[in-house]
Order: structure tokens, then sequence, then C-alpha cells
């Protein structure tokens, strides 16, 4: 298991002899990256998975990316696009297929089919109803920090998912998940629920676009002064369960003392990754309070 090689390798780094670990046959799988949002266009980054052991570098991740590959989103109408390869700097690498005619609707359905080579890869996603936000404020905790909480109206009638974003102006360069971002109503089905909308540092990696993660701000708060776009979105529970075991997956891999005995879930029939349909409402929250 990944967690268990993690484990081994400082033993196998404490030895006084130098081991080459050779790598098992492995079978690469496209990985896609996709979401749909109410009233947005598509967006699928495409990769092919590599070895766990593999050195990772903005050269080896960028000969990862597949950019002749064709991708196709069709709705239940029976529209179907064929989407465009576009340059866009906010990703690594830079490159992202994106529809240009069809857009995001609410109780829609969107069925995703990649072609690359030999290999095609398939997802279904749907576009449940709107969350009910009352409200998505700014609450300051001291002279120098704030938090962001965010106030639903949960609907009684169904299971509800939910999955929170940030974008801290002048600091990150795209929306990206809040830390804890997803909740379900399992707690509070059908009743107001308010929650804490987390900071959280936008991935980053090879620290291309040298984002200030060293803020000196406590864990989840923001700055009295930042200006946040939050949006809050209502998935259904194939997209949750898809993020919520990748999110899951990155906490285990940041801890060593956490054991994963199960792959993380996907949607993508042929593949890996996640296609996310997302019923999204978006706000501007900063500090409205005079600092005394």
């Amino acid at each position: 298991m990944r967690i268990a090689v993690l484990l081994i390798l400082p033993l196998l780094l404490a030895c006084s002899k130098d081991i080459e670990l050779d790598q098992i046959n492995y079978d690469s799988k496209i990985v896609v990256d996709g979401w749909i949002e109410n009233d947005r266009i598509a967006n699928v980054l495409l990769t092919m998975s590599s070895p766990f052991l593999t050195d990772y570098d903005s050269a080896s991740i960028c000969n990862t990316f597949l950019n002749y590959a064709k991708v196709t989103i069709t709705t239940g109408k029976g529209e179907s696009e064929v989407l465009t390869l576009t340059r866009q700097k906010e990703f690594f690498p830079p490159f992202v297929y994106k529809s240009i005619t069809i857009k995001g609707e609410v109780g829609e359905t969107y069925a995703l089919e990649v072609v690359y080579r030999n290999k095609v890869v398939k997802a279904i996603t749907s576009i449940p109803t709107l969350p009910d936000v009352n409200e998505v404020v700014a609450e300051p905790v001291s002279d120098t920090s704030m938090v962001i909480l965010a106030t639903v109206n949960d609907n009684v009638l169904n299971e509800n998912y939910y999955y929170s974003q940030i974008f801290t102006w002048h600091f990150d360069t795209r929306f990206h998940p809040s830390d804890n971002p997803l909740k379900n109503d399992r707690l509070f089905n059908g009743q107001m629920h308010t929650f804490q909308v987390k900071r959280s540092n936008q991935p980053d990696p090879l620290n291309i676009y040298n984002i200030d993660s060293e803020r000196n701000i406590l864990a989840g708060e923001f700055a009295i002064s930042d200006t946040v776009s939050v949006k809050i979105s209502q998935l259904d529970k194939e997209a949750y369960e898809v993020l919520n075991g990748i999110y899951i997956d990155h906490l285990s891999q940041s801890s060593p003392f956490t054991f994963v005995d199960q792959k993380t879930h996907t949607n993508i029939k042929g593949g890996i990754g996640r296609w996310t349909g997302m019923a999204t409402r978006q706000f501007m929250v900063y500090n409205k309070k005079p600092r005394n």
C-alpha cells in the first residue's frame, strides 16, 4: 500500500548501503480532473498516472499531460461538444480542455468521454439544485484576523452535500477547496446550519506562483484586510463521495500514522480521478465592521 511504502522508506534510508528499488510493472491510467458548474463552462485537465517512486519536477509533470486527447461532453438533452484545449497559466501544466457553447445548468446531467490513443474513459455527473444559502459573512476575531461563516437553510426532503471553495484576492491565482471543504446534512437535516469556511493554501507543489503560505494568521483564519470570494456548492451523492475520497486520501498521505486499505473513490470508468457537477452560489466577503 502507498502509506506502507512511506513508513518503510525512512528505514531504508537509514541503512548504510544504497538500495535501489525496482518498480513493478506499472500500467499508466488516464487521470481526469474535471468539473462543470451552473452558468459556467466545463473544465477538464488530463494527465497520465505515474508510478509511486517517480521523481517529480516541472519537466516530469509536463510529460504526463495529455494534449492530443479528444474530450467530448454530452448533455442529458443530447447536445454534444468536443472541448477545446486552451492555455491557462493558473494551472500546471498550464493547459485545460474547455467547452465553448455548453454551460452548466441546474438539474442537467453531463456525460464525459476521453479518447487518447487506444484508451477510452467515461464518466457522468449531474448538477443538483442550488444550495439555499442564507448568508456568507466575515466575523473579526482579533484586530488582525477574521473568520468566514456560511449559513445554509437545509432542505429536509433531500440528502444534501455541500462543498466550499475560496479565492483570496492578491494571494491566490484561482479558486481552490477551503480547509475541510465538504459537509453533509446528517447532523442538521432540515435545519438552518452555520459552518466556518476555513482558509487553506492554494496547492502549489512546485512553488511556481510563489504563493505566500507563511502568513502570520492562525490556521483557518483570514487577515482582517482580506477580500475573499467564496463558492458554496451543492453536489450529488456520487460527486460528494468522489471528492471526499480524494480529500481523505490527501490527509492520509500527509500523516505517517494513517493506513489506507482501499483505493480512492472515483467515478471515472477506465481511468481515475473525478468528473464533478456543482450547483454553485458565489459571494464576495470582507470585513465590514470598523476596527476598534
